[in-house]
């Protein structure tokens, strides 16, 4: 156990390139380090964070875990590649038009972005210590913008590799996506990570206009002893769409949080997860879906599978504001328990302050249904390869929701690859 690190090491690095970021963004980060400098580092104090000590992750220093993989690959689509922190020109292939590296978009005074940046669900990142942080550090990042009623004619992966960076440089590198899609226009973005991070924070700021469409998968694959925090913003107008797919491996420290806020009339949100903690991993979804408009739905289901002594959280919160009747909200958790020694925290809330809508959650935890088992041990099936089935069969049917085959295949690569590196826990019980 080391010693926790202070705010200002945290934002050693956050005045000194102040000069090459115009006024605006300037401004922006000087906010971002004041809010952090009130706010610190979060411990289980907070509420939000009872299950997820990140103080404690950065104090620790964490078991070597596996080197990276070779990265997941999208055919035909275009690739953003940040590599250890910095956008890699060269290694990414881009549209010539409505795509630009944040660090071009900061130091342009009259950037069209600088009313939007830092903005999106505004309730939400007005107290929030890893927003404020991002805020107050970030240098790097894309900025995708697709006009009124134009598609995007390829599927965007924005790939996040950590090569060099020793796990126990804990000062962090912070990135902010921003995705504008203006009335009408659609886009499919894909988000891998792989590698260790000693320590990164990764925003993602959505705002969706009337009638836009956005799909949206993030695959973490991110080592034993990586610790990221990571936050995807958004903001729906009316009639808006978003289809999220939310998969991760877990980490020393693995966090995702899911912020959105429906303010248009039949605005939709669908979030749909799988997460695969081994070993001592820590992964930790929080989503907070915000109903400030009527007659807009949103559906959050996830899936888990714990083995060793693995730790993971789902908080999953539906606010219901009073002018957003005939809501209709959904939100299930289920996990499978794979060792006794593997845990998971959940916690489903309802906010409700309207009298006309339609709310429910639930969530189950345990081991592998015994009567299933059964079932398939009287067909014959040897017991090992009955529990890999069921397991198997538990995560695919998660990745069934994704309706684009080509993202959908590559969730599956991710779950077979993790399957079989950890074979020995699936068939086994205990």
């Amino acid at each position: 156990m080391g010693e926790h690190l202070s705010t200002d090491e945290l934002l050693k690095s956050a005045t000194a390139l102040q000069s090459e970021f115009a006024p605006w963004a300037g401004a922006l980060r000087e906010q971002g380090s004041e809010k952090f400098t009130a706010l610190g580092l979060p411990d289980r104090r907070l509420e939000s964070w009872k299950y997820s000590d990140l103080s404690q992750a950065l104090a620790m220093k964490p078991k070597a875990g596996a080197r990276p993989r070779a990265p997941l690959g999208l055919e035909g689509a275009y690739v953003a590649v940040f590599t250890d922190g910095i956008f890699d020109v060269a290694a990414s292939s881009l549209p010539a038009e409505n795509l630009s590296p944040l660090r071009e978009e900061l130091a342009n005074p009259a950037s069209r972005f600088a009313d939007t940046l830092g903005q999106i669900n505004g309730a939400e990142q007005r107290n929030h210590p890893i927003l404020s942080l991002n805020t107050a550090r970030v240098e790097e990042g894309l900025v995708l913008r697709v006009p009124r009623g134009e598609t995007l004619d390829r599927p965007l992966h924005i790939r996040f590799t950590w090569t060099a960076e020793a796990p126990d440089k804990i000062d962090g590198r912070h990135m902010r996506l921003l995705v504008e899609l203006e009335e009408g226009a659609r886009a499919t973005v894909l988000e891998t990570h792989d590698g260790a991070p000693g320590f990164a924070t990764i925003v993602t700021e959505l705002c969706l206009l009337p009638s836009a469409e956005l799909t949206h998968v993030r695959v973490d694959r991110i080592a034993a002893d990586a610790r990221q925090s990571a936050v995807t913003l958004g903001e729906l107008s009316a009639a808006a769409n978003y289809k999220g797919f939310y998969l991760s491996e877990g980490g020393h420290f693995c966090r995702h949080e899911a912020l959105f806020e429906l303010i248009g009339e039949t605005a939709n949100v669908e979030i749909d997860g799988a997460f695969l903690v081994s070993g001592n991993g820590h992964c930790d979804n929080t989503t907070v879906i915000t109903h400030a408009a009527p007659h807009t739905t949103s559906r959050q289901a996830f899936r888990g599978v714990l083995s060793g002594v693995s730790r993971s959280a789902y908080q999953g919160c539906v606010k219901v504001r009073p002018e957003a009747q005939k809501t209709n909200a959904y939100q299930m958790s289920r996990a499978l328990l794979l060792s006794e020694g593997a845990r998971i925290a959940t916690k489903p809330e309802l906010e409700i302050f309207a009298d006309d809508v339609k709310c429910s959650h639930g969530a189950t935890a345990g081991e592998l249904d015994s009567d299933a088992l059964f079932f398939l041990r009287t067909r014959g099936i040897p017991e090992e390869e009955a529990r890999k089935m069921l397991v198997e069969a538990f995560l695919y049917e998660a990745l069934e929701t994704i309706e684009i085959p080509a993202l959908a295949d590559v969730a599956a690569i991710a779950v077979k690859g993790w399957l079989s590196a950890h074979t020995a826990e699936v068939i086994h019980a205990g």
